[in-house]
């Protein structure tokens, strides 16, 4: 007989290591509990059925790619190092979680696929959160880089979306993008 698990943190640690090692769509409420060395009703417990496993999953895994090293690490970072370090995040995100990006918008059921968006646009919206403020508070921009026709949000927006763009293709830098953004924000 399996021990009952004390810890959804538990729970979540061990899915997360069957999402490096298997992918996260080889998780099953079978193979975490054996896994974590449980009862498959202990993890019912804490997860009612998968889709509420794979919720938290991919929210933690979020969590940890983004919120918590980006937000501290970036607070003091002129725009263009917040961007470099964000491109640096998504890289080791994929190298911790080889399927992750591919994979997450796909496994989820259909009456689960908008709670999947919208903890993915949480995210999203608290990077561009983090870049906007990276823009606002880096002193080396130029006093005439922004005007009616260019705004810092539509900069931000411009520049994660191709920050995306660049990760979806497989790109290993984001060196012509900080090339540009480099040129438009800072005097010569």
């Amino acid at each position: 007989m399996h021990p009952n698990v004390t810890s959804k943190e538990k729970l979540l640690l061990a899915a997360k290591e069957l999402a490096k090692t298997e992918g996260l769509s080889a998780l099953q409420m079978r193979s975490l509990a054996s896994a974590a060395g449980v009862a498959v009703g202990s993890v019912y417990n804490y997860f009612p059925n998968k889709n509420a496993l794979l919720t938290a999953v991919v929210a933690s895994i979020w969590f940890d790619m983004f919120h918590n090293d980006t937000t501290e690490n970036t607070r003091n970072m002129g725009f263009c190092d917040a961007v470099s370090h964000l491109f640096a995040q998504i890289q080791k995100g994929i190298a911790a979680y080889p399927d992750f990006f591919a994979v997450h918008r796909v496994i989820f059921d259909e009456g689960e696929k908008e709670n999947a968006l919208k903890l993915r646009e949480n995210t999203f919206s608290h990077i561009e959160k983090n870049l906007l403020n990276a823009l606002e508070t880096d002193p080396r921009i130029r006093p005439d880089a922004f005007d009616g026709s260019l705004t810092q949000k539509a900069l931000v927006s411009f520049t994660f979306t191709h920050l995306l763009a660049l990760w979806n293709s497989g790109a290993k830098d984001c060196d012509t993008l900080i090339a540009i953004l480099s040129k438009i924000l800072y005097s010569a």
